[in-house]
């Protein structure tokens, strides 16, 4: 072998790369734990503009934020692992989707969007504007409650925003909605009153409705609040008093 010229050319190579890369590696490393990267600025800002028009959180705290940069914002501004402060923000209840950017002098940008709470899902969740189902802590909001088969909770939600448009002329409002594993669609009002809709000609019958309580509704105030409104027939309804 030590007579190989070619072998032992490779061999020194192999050698010779091997402790630029570690020369390199140990450079590198010296120079990146320098105190010129040393983040200077951590900004967090909401991705969209809150109720009051400012960049601020409404549900995220300061402690919840300042207690994961503690935990996770280990290292310099190279050396920070990104996509883990990432995710660990990801854990925070009322965090939607996160973007963190390296900015220079050093500095990390930090932009959250929380979730806009919309309703109620069931007893246990929320759902947000964009009809999906998060787990927070929300008390004392006065906000419409929805219930349905796993993954209905958009289409109740844009259900919900429809119902709500044609029932305007009665000046009366969707509250709750439950979509029943059957798909037959039931609707409290804000008088308490509940619409038996079925599951077909939901649209229709809801129409109908609207034009007789528009019409006569002086004579149905008085079974308000106790009764439910049965619409799943042809040519007209059935008021129930319990």
């Amino acid at each position: 072998m030590w007579n190989d010229h070619k072998s032992l050319n490779f061999l020194a190579n192999i050698l010779l790369t091997g402790v630029l890369l570690a020369t390199i590696y140990a450079v590198g490393t010296r120079v990146m734990a320098l105190p010129f990267f040393s983040l200077k600025e951590i900004r967090v800002e909401n991705m969209d503009k809150n109720p009051a028009g400012t960049t601020g959180l409404a549900y995220i705290t300061r402690d919840q934020v300042e207690q994961v940069i503690r935990n996770s914002a280990n290292g310099n501004f190279i050396m920070i692992d990104l996509k883990k402060l990432e995710n660990t923000f990801m854990e925070l209840p009322w965090v939607r989707s996160v973007k963190i950017l390296r900015e220079w002098p050093p500095a990390l940008h930090i932009l959250l969007e929380e979730h806009k709470p919309f309703a109620y899902w069931g007893e246990s969740a929320l759902i947000n504007t964009k009809g999906e189902i998060f787990h927070a802590i929300m008390d004392n909001m006065r906000l419409p409650v929805f219930a349905g088969p796993d993954n209905s909770s958009q289409l109740i939600a844009q259900q919900y925003r429809y119902f709500n448009k044609l029932l305007q002329p009665t000046g009366q409002t969707a509250t709750e909605i439950v979509l029943t594993p059957r798909h037959a669609w039931h609707v409290r009002l804000n008088t308490g009153t509940w619409l038996k809709l079925g599951r077909e000609k939901v649209e229709q019958r809801l129409k109908r409705y609207v034009a007789v309580r528009t019409q006569y509704g002086g004579n149905l105030d008085q079974y308000e609040n106790s009764a439910y409104i049965d619409l799943r027939y042809a040519n007209g309804f059935a008021v129930r008093i319990p």
